[in-house]
């Protein structure tokens, strides 16, 4: 069965309006006709089996009667990854499977290491990634793409975490660094994590001295050198493994 997002304000007590790109995809590229049921997202936890009614023949949208309401509560941890800004589409990977892993909110970061910048056109191009890996993975609830932030905006951030994890490969850092899973363990009862994760090249020296400074406690995922999106990818995992999410 399909999947199709719909804003909370389309969606009343029995009925859901889908528009946009949602109506196109459903019309024109899956064909989908009246009496086929689907299934409908709000991105805040509300899953419901709908019925098509109507796909829109003399209107640019396709309404539905909705047959079933089930409402998934969020899990903790919730989980934030605050990652540098990495060259070329590899950003489009990381939004694509920390998404289908569990991530609760990700953002982008500028810092010294990172020399993209994101166009808005890319930028919208990310929600679609993040909305399409909701869907696919059958997620309700929607994750949060913020708007690109300095990495010194997002160290004012930390007070609203109960953990911040700051992955680290410095070799001047190695003595004070410790492995994801111990820290993990340790701190099992963390309810909202803060995940960095550098650029290529990582996070530069001030940048790593400045976050553990305000509360980051630096880790590593082991031996191996990770590029930037395999790191992201593989930290996340390990989040949503220890909290079982």
């Amino acid at each position: 069965m399909h999947t199709f997002y719909v804003p909370p304000p389309q969606i009343h007590v029995d009925t859901a309006i889908i528009t946009d790109s949602e109506h196109h995809h459903l019309r024109n590229v899956l064909r989908i006709t009246p009496g086929e049921n689907v299934r409908i997202i709000d991105g805040q936890g509300n899953a419901y089996i709908a019925e098509v009614l109507d796909t829109g023949t003399k209107r640019s949208s396709s309404e539905t009667q909705i047959l079933s309401h089930e409402f998934h509560p969020s899990v903790p941890p919730s989980m934030t990854l605050f990652q540098g800004l990495p060259k070329h589409d590899k950003m489009e990977l990381i939004l694509q499977k920390t998404t289908e892993i569990g991530v609760t909110r990700i953002v982008p970061l500028h810092t010294e290491h990172a020399l993209h910048k994101p166009s808005r056109n890319r930028y919208e191009r990310w929600c679609r990634v993040v909305l399409s890996s909701t869907k696919q993975c059958k997620r309700a609830w929607l994750p949060v793409l913020c708007a690109p932030l300095s990495f010194q905006e997002s160290l004012t951030q930390l007070d609203h975490f109960s953990l911040r994890l700051l992955l680290n490969s410095d070799p001047n850092q190695a003595s004070h660094t410790q492995h994801i899973k111990k820290v993990l363990r340790k701190v099992s009862e963390a309810t909202t994590i803060a995940l960095f994760v550098g650029p290529e090249g990582g996070f530069s020296d001030t940048e790593t001295t400045t976050a553990i400074e305000e509360g980051c406690i630096p880790v590593t995922l082991g031996k191996n050198i990770l590029r930037t999106e395999t790191a992201a990818i593989v930290a996340v995992a390990a989040i949503a493994y220890e909290h079982q999410l």
